[in-house]
């Protein structure tokens, strides 16, 4: 599958979003669901009856600790490739491995759901240059009934966070088993009202500049084994060394090895 990369980084600049069908294939998609049903069936956490996520709503997070086949989504080199444009605007032209891995999540609707409100996962409207990433990875198919990821174009721009109104402004996503949506993290999104019974599953990806903290310590809940298997680089952009140190005695500049304790 060849993917046109300037043209990715044209359309998160202009619109903010941008979708790929087909990035992965049917049957990685049914594997990874399988895994997902597994992480959830033997999770503590229960469904979200209140609150952000809408009853029928169920989180898995830090997927990648649950199974290591999840690793490859993290370290995908297309995902990594469009990070490096995305993030090189505002960046110094010296600048390197100036992105890091934030956190990846399952979440699955069940049944019938309200939709989500509008909202924006950055934590920063209108901010610009960006500041944050989101992939998110389609394992069933979406239709009009699924409770599709909706967004509202160019919202990326606006200094200001989502009201009821804005909701009219929203286009929905639809899509096969497969399809990546890509959104800059300051657009306004969330999912659709619901009204099927089938499971709906998507994965969350996200990416931070490095010198923002990420969602969980990642690097401190990494499996000793699966350190040794990283690449330096690969370090890099999960935040191995990336966290500041405790007090100048240890060091001086912000990144470095990671602190022991």
């Amino acid at each position: 599958m060849k993917i046109n990369f300037n043209k990715i980084y044209k359309e998160l600049s202009l619109n903010g979003y941008y979708s790929i069908d087909n990035f992965l294939k049917p049957k990685v998609c049914d594997k990874y669901n399988k895994l997902i049903t597994k992480i959830l069936n033997h999770s503590k956490l229960s469904e979200n009856k209140t609150g952000f996520h809408n009853k029928g709503s169920y989180m898995a997070y830090n997927i990648q600790n649950k199974n290591e086949i999840f690793f490859d989504l993290i370290f995908n080199k297309k995902i990594l490739k469009i990070c490096e444009l995305f993030f090189s605007y505002g960046s110094h032209q010296n600048d390197e491995n100036n992105f890091q891995f934030d956190n990846i999540a399952a979440r699955r609707l069940i049944g019938k759901c309200n939709n989500q409100n509008l909202h924006i996962d950055s934590r920063l409207c209108g901010v610009d240059p960006p500041i944050s990433i989101h992939f998110f990875i389609y394992l069933t198919n979406v239709n009009e009934k699924s409770g599709a990821t909706r967004v509202v174009p160019k919202s990326h721009k606006i200094k200001r966070f989502p009201i009821k109104k804005d909701n009219k402004k929203a286009i929905k996503i639809y899509g096969d088993k497969g399809k990546m949506l890509i959104c800059n993290s300051s657009i306004w999104h969330g999912s659709s009202k619901k009204v099927n019974f089938d499971d709906r599953t998507i994965i969350t990806l996200s990416y931070n500049r490095w010198f923002f903290r990420q969602k969980f310590a990642a690097p401190y809940s990494l499996k000793q084994k699966m350190k040794k298997k990283m690449t330096k680089e690969q370090k890099f952009v999960y935040g191995l060394y990336n966290y500041p140190p405790k007090s100048e005695n240890l060091r001086l500049r912000m990144r470095g090895e990671l602190p022991k304790n």
